[in-house]
């Protein structure tokens, strides 16, 4: 369950259901976030990334684009998630894979723009209402992105009856991230990977 794999459970007070208050449970995220059958797991979202940022790494086309200008600015554009998982937050998802990506680009090649924050901060301070880190007038506009970066989850889901009365059930999920030139619309780069998982529910043991 992804929607869950950037929560830090720390120290809460729970209300009970007969109105008292229960101590909280410290839960380490990436133990909680591993064991998720089937589903996206926190690791998944870690080995996505590395597999990523090694592909980019090795094109002859990002390496031109690298030797022009570094870091290469991405802006995250549209993520679609077509699986039949239904316990999924599409935005805790980018943020985890945005996120394990920039700890894996340990050369410092990429930097990915999150525009909305700092244009709430940069009005702030061009108001007067908070004062600006440096003298003077803030420059021009925000430099632009070089490249977008796009993705889509699909899977293949299979099922079938085992001994027991149990249920085997394969996930097959594919991450495919791709990205585009912001000056002429050319796809640049795109990989897919594919995590195969499986679980047994529902047996009978005797």
């Amino acid at each position: 369950m992804v929607a869950v794999t950037l929560a830090v459970l720390s120290s809460i007070l729970v209300v009970g259901c007969d109105g008292g208050v229960e101590s909280g449970t410290l839960i380490d995220p990436d133990a909680f976030g591993s064991d998720q059958g089937t589903l996206i797991s926190i690791g998944d979202v870690r080995t996505v990334a590395q597999e990523m940022i090694a592909s980019m790494n090795a094109s002859p086309t990002l390496a031109r684009v690298r030797a022009e200008k570094k870091p290469v600015r991405i802006v995250v554009g549209n993520f679609k998630q077509r699986t039949s998982i239904t316990i999924f937050d599409k935005e805790v998802f980018i943020n985890r894979l945005v996120g394990s990506m920039s700890e894996v680009d340990a050369d410092g090649y990429y930097v990915f723009l999150m525009r909305e924050s700092a244009s709430m901060e940069r009005t702030r301070q061009e108001s007067g209402e908070v004062a600006a880190t440096s003298p003077g007038p803030l420059p021009g506009p925000f430099n632009g992105a070089d490249l977008v970066l796009t993705g889509e989850l699909r899977e293949i889901l299979y099922r079938e009856v085992v001994a027991g009365g149990g249920e085997l059930e394969k996930r097959t999920v594919q991450y495919s991230l791709a990205l585009d030139s912001v000056d002429d619309g050319v796809r640049v780069w795109a990989k897919a990977y594919e995590i195969v998982k499986e679980q047994v529910t529902g047996a009978v043991y005797r």
